[in-house]
């Protein structure tokens, strides 16, 4: 319980163009505690849509060109509701010189995604997953998997489901809910003995006593989550970032390496000598740069302290 896993493993946060545009994204990552970092650019269209932010092809296209060099991937610019405008958006972000990854949302009709698998895309998001019923997404996904076996890999937009994750051999996936903990005052704790997660409510005592050990293989003392005078926003960040660490390296050992099938659309590779590593990858999904330099340094903390095998 005490071994902190995934040591060998690159920092991994997902930033959406929608919150990031302003942002130099050189600086951010030349910030970052940790030495590796693996990036993960979306277009943020659906948190725009809901705050009525305007994005364009056009200034998106210009971020992902920008910001290549830092970015290990980036999202096409989709469309909720609009299957044949995020194919459209797929193919004109190509004609500006881009390897997005395309993304296939529930309730498209599955002849998109098999057009993709079709058109030779290796690596496929998969979209507005949150807010259905977890008894109408795992068909959904089974489904998604067994029409893209031996052909494509998969990354899912906000896909924390547990069961769903230790059910499917995503390739990567990202989590947004990581940050509940020092939001909402929610300690989420993983236990890779066993494959499960602890809650509870911050500064409830007899819980954080109950569960100190565990708190400790988070590489976190009890006492900066005990009382408001102890408190500790930026132990409770990188708790988080801990946690979710170990529950990608408990997901990796589960389904073992997933590697992306060869094909002419590799969004990570996009054509070049960059190195498309075995997943399962869990970026944390953040628009506050502060808080992802927080869970870099605590993830890099425990990478420190962790025994050498």
């Amino acid at each position: 319980m005490n071994t902190l896993g995934g040591t060998d493993q690159p920092f991994k946060a997902l930033c959406s163009f929608a919150f990031w545009r302003p942002k130099d994204m050189r600086k951010f990552t030349g910030k970052l505690a940790t030495p590796v970092n693996m990036i993960f650019g979306d277009s943020g269209a659906h948190s725009a849509r809901t705050m009525g932010i305007h994005l364009t092809l056009e200034d998106y296209a210009s971020w992902c060109q920008k910001w290549d060099r830092e970015l290990t991937l980036y999202a096409n610019l989709d469309v909720i509701g609009g299957p044949e405008a995020t194919w459209r958006n797929q193919k004109e972000l190509e004609l500006y010189g881009l390897e997005p990854i395309p993304v296939f949302h529930t309730g498209d009709p599955w002849e998109y995604l098999e057009r993709y698998l079709d058109e030779g895309y290796t690596y496929i998001a998969l979209g507005k997953l949150l807010g259905n019923p977890v008894s109408e997404v795992l068909p959904w996904l089974a489904k998604a998997f067994r029409l893209a076996d031996g052909r494509a890999v998969f990354h899912g937009f906000g896909m924390t489901v547990w069961r769903a994750l230790r059910e499917f051999p995503f390739y990567s996936v990202d989590s947004s809910s990581w940050g509940q903990g020092f939001r909402f005052g929610v300690i989420q704790m993983f236990d890779p003995s066993n494959g499960t997660w602890t809650n509870f409510m911050m500064r409830d005592r007899d819980a954080l006593l109950r569960h100190r050990e565990l708190v400790r293989a988070h590489h976190i003392s009890p006492l900066s989550l005990a009382t408001r005078k102890t408190y500790s926003r930026t132990d409770a960040i990188a708790l988080a970032a801990v946690a979710w660490r170990r529950a990608e390296e408990y997901l990796r050992a589960r389904h073992g390496p997933i590697t992306i099938p060869p094909g002419p659309h590799n969004p990570v590779t996009r054509g070049g000598a960059r190195p498309a590593t075995p997943g399962l990858h869990l970026y944390l999904a953040e628009a506050n740069s502060t808080n992802l330099y927080h869970a870099a340094a605590g993830i890099q903390a425990a990478r420190q302290e962790a025994p050498t095998p």
